[in-house]
């Protein structure tokens, strides 16, 4: 049973920052206090949302929290996270000490004892931010198989979005207007719903930036490489990244600082602004660059009031932006093909088998120590692990089948990049654009994923029909995450505040613990 917890502050609408500044007036006194409110909040949603997979023991929670609060009362501030409750997604390693499994929603990891944190994890634990629980994802990042609903795993059942009253429903597809998206599922809802201000996820292709738009929050996924993957369970070495989710651009930009080991004087919090000025803007026509009707079932109204209200947002940037290009022809990632063959597809399963096999074999226990070996397991747990409604692994059985070479491999890479590269988005770059904007729920994050490009999501609005958020996407060059930063908070400045979720309130006050039935 979670302590009664009394709360200075709301926790749906508090950012890191604001948190920063109840510590240091002492009118939150303790960590602890945070923590406190933060897992009252878990306990009285979660049974319904489904977003956090297991919290780090009280026991261990109260230990750390008298570290740091001692280390605050004597002067030693770690930084803008010191003491500050973060949510990590169920793929990130946390080593045993820490209380915590690394399952990727999987119960043939379930057991499995990773040797060290990911190495993202110690840089949070360097920072002073307490790692306060693990969020539900797609099992495996969706890399299980194909055209199954997002934010689904066997270890954490379905998550649910904090916006969307009833839930996902029947017969909606895939990505439907009703679904959390995925695979970051979890880690996205819980700062939405107020579980911390603050969560990592990652990202192949969307798995940040979908979820993200759906949450109304910001997120990025920076340039491939950037940041470390070391103990991270893994799709593919050539488009995985780890990213933050937060509420606010000054948040996103601290965990940035903390994520890319940046010096001082190079931190992302130095980009921040609230103008266009000096920012050059391309465009995508928001009707050909978001999902189609075969991973989103169209709802009456619901796709003309995005198209519409992403073209008012354009609108008004083109009026502030120092240049800006509207409609640009960027190559679509349909049209990353070559016999027949989906070149990213062919990379991604190639790396599947090969970067899942060092990660478990790196585990110092672990059931299953090859993709085969987990293709077994969820035979012999079919009950649990492959129910109807996610009742496929083809995506894993195509990975272990799959017979290319290490030249093959080379060759397909090469043809993707110069695909996304050099036909795509550098002639738009080399033109003097910085950025390029198109919706949250579409195809650009294959073009950064292909690219290896950062790409970047921000609110905007919500759906008449159901109250869902939806959002935009920016990508830049490669390794300009500074453009970025300087992007999401000049449109922080623009457009009007995120809004929480008002079902989560209204479930809050109605009763002690929130029911299904919200």
């Amino acid at each position: 049973m979670q302590p009664q917890s009394t709360k200075p502050f709301d926790p749906l609408l508090a950012d890191a920052g604001t948190l920063q500044e109840l510590l240091d007036q002492k009118i939150v006194t303790t960590s602890l206090e945070l923590v406190d409110a933060y897992l009252a909040q878990i306990e009285t949603h979660d049974d319904y949302l489904h977003a956090v997979i297991q919290t780090t023991p009280r026991e261990l929670l109260e230990t750390i929290c008298k570290h740091l609060d001692e280390e605050r009362a004597r002067g030693c501030d770690r930084g803008p996270l010191h003491g500050i409750p973060i949510l990590l997604k169920d793929n990130i390693a946390t080593h045993p000490s820490l209380g915590l499994a690394t399952t990727a929603g999987s119960l043939a990891l379930k057991s499995s004892k990773p040797r060290a944190n990911a190495h993202v994890v110690d840089l949070l634990l360097e920072s002073g931010a307490i790692i306060l629980g693990k969020t539900n994802l797609s099992e495996f990042s969706n890399a299980r198989g194909y055209m199954m609903p997002s934010g689904w795993s066997a270890v954490g059942g379905q998550t649910q979005s904090a916006y969307v009253h009833g839930g996902i429903a029947e017969g909606d597809s895939r990505l439907g207007h009703s679904s959390p998206a995925g695979s970051s599922t979890g880690s996205a809802v819980a700062v939405s719903a107020g579980y911390a201000p603050i969560s990592l996820g990652t990202e192949t292709d969307g798995s940040l930036i979908c979820p993200a738009g759906r949450a109304a929050l910001y997120t990025i996924k920076p340039t491939i490489g950037l940041v470390s993957q070391k103990g991270v369970v893994p799709v593919s070495r050539h488009f995985d990244s780890v990213g933050p989710m937060t509420k606010t651009v000054y948040d996103l930009a601290v965990l940035l600082d903390v994520l890319t080991e940046k010096s001082p004087e190079e931190f992302y919090t130095k980009c921040l602004t609230t103008t266009w000025n000096d920012i050059s803007v391309a465009t995508l026509d928001p009707k050909l660059w978001r999902y189609d009707s075969g991973m989103v079932k169209p709802m009456p109204g619901a796709e003309k009031q995005m198209d519409r209200e992403i073209r008012e947002a354009y609108l008004k940037i083109e009026a502030r932006a120092e240049r800006f290009k509207g409609n640009v022809n960027l190559s679509h990632p349909r049209t990353f093909v070559f016999n027949e063959v989906n070149i990213k597809e062919v990379i991604t399963l190639a790396d599947l088998r090969a970067d899942l096999h060092d990660y478990l074999d790196d585990l110092e226990e672990s059931e299953v120590r090859f993709l085969e070996h987990i293709i077994a397991f969820n035979n012999e747990h079919a009950d649990e692990e492959l129910p109807s409604h996610h009742g496929n692994q083809d995506r894993f059985h195509r990975a272990a089948n799959l017979d290319l070479s290490l030249r093959e491999h080379d060759v397909n890479l090469r043809l993707l990049r110069w695909f996304a590269r050099t036909q795509g988005a550098e002639p738009i770059f080399n033109s003097g654009v910085d950025v390029i904007l198109g919706p949250a729920d579409g195809f650009l994050t294959s073009v950064a994923a292909c690219g290896g490009y950062p790409i970047a999501a921000m609110p905007l609005s919500y759906l008449d029909f159901n109250g869902r958020p939806f959002g935009v996407s920016a990508m830049a060059a490669r390794g300009r995450e500074d453009i970025l930063v300087k992007v999401m908070s000049a449109w922080e400045a623009t457009f009007p505040a995120r809004r929480p979720p008002p079902l989560l309130r209204k479930a809050s006050e109605e009763s002690p613990r929130a029911s299904g039935s919200m």
